[in-house]
């Protein structure tokens, strides 16, 4: 069976993950049909590679990074769940999914991240699990260290507001290109589906925010996508 390491899970059922890209893993092997344990790790990631998570435990492999792990088990059990999409949808799903992973996920990162009152309320929510007497040491090196690689990408150089007017432009775009359709490309899910619905879901039922979990709220056509990815994965 498939070993999926992630970070510690919160109590919101329906917040699959804390970090969406873990989310995004879990929510790969559900579509894909493959029986999976899950490991919540609370130590450093830093022993893995790309000291990161999620990481897969596949027999004698371990694959890390979602994007990475995707490739690993759609080639290792020869499944396909994109073959109902031609090569322009392709394009349209990996433009709308960078778009989440390399740009709206800095937004996101920076509000709950970097703007002190949403700090606080993110270190009890997310590092509750660390020792009290080295979780202020160890929270205030981790997030200088995430600091430094967001003002590496770009975001952080600008000021809250307009990263928040950043991020409500990409979800405004998600959600006028869903529309009325059931799945991002239609009316059949596909592997774009799982970046799509792991940061809809971090953005619904995460505790933290306030300014884009309220922004996405307000598209209601991203709560019935919600809805009805959650339903037909781990309800059914």
């Amino acid at each position: 069976m498939i070993e999926l390491i992630v970070y510690p899970k919160s109590r919101e059922s329906r917040l699959i993950n804390p970090s969406p890209f873990c989310a995004k893993t879990e929510i790969l092997l559900r579509l894909l049909g493959l029986k999976y344990s899950i490991t919540e790790f609370k130590g450093n990631p830093g022993k893995f590679p790309y000291k990161k998570l999620p990481v897969i435990k596949d027999q004698d492999q371990i694959i890390a990074d979602s994007s990475l792990i995707q490739d690993y088990l759609l080639r290792k059990h020869n499944l396909s769940i994109d073959e109902h999409l031609n090569k322009e949808d392709c394009a349209i799903g990996f433009a709308f999914c960078k778009m989440l992973e390399e740009f709206f996920y800095w937004s996101l990162l920076h509000e709950r991240w970097f703007i002190d009152e949403n700090w606080n309320r993110l270190k009890q929510v997310y590092f509750s699990h660390i020792p009290k007497i080295i979780r202020n040491p160890f929270t205030t090196f981790v997030r200088a260290a995430t600091k430094k690689s967001a003002i590496g990408h770009g975001m952080s150089r600008h000021t809250d507001e307009n990263i928040m007017k950043m991020g409500k432009t990409a979800l405004n775009a998600l959600s006028d290109f869903l529309g009325e359709k059931a799945y991002l490309l239609g009316d059949k899910p596909s592997s774009y589906d799982t970046t799509a619905f792991a940061f809809v879901a971090s953005i619904l039922h995460s505790p933290l925010g306030p300014t884009l979990k309220q922004h996405g709220e307000s598209l209601s056509n991203l709560k019935r996508y919600d809805e009805r990815m959650y339903e037909s994965l781990f309800q059914s």
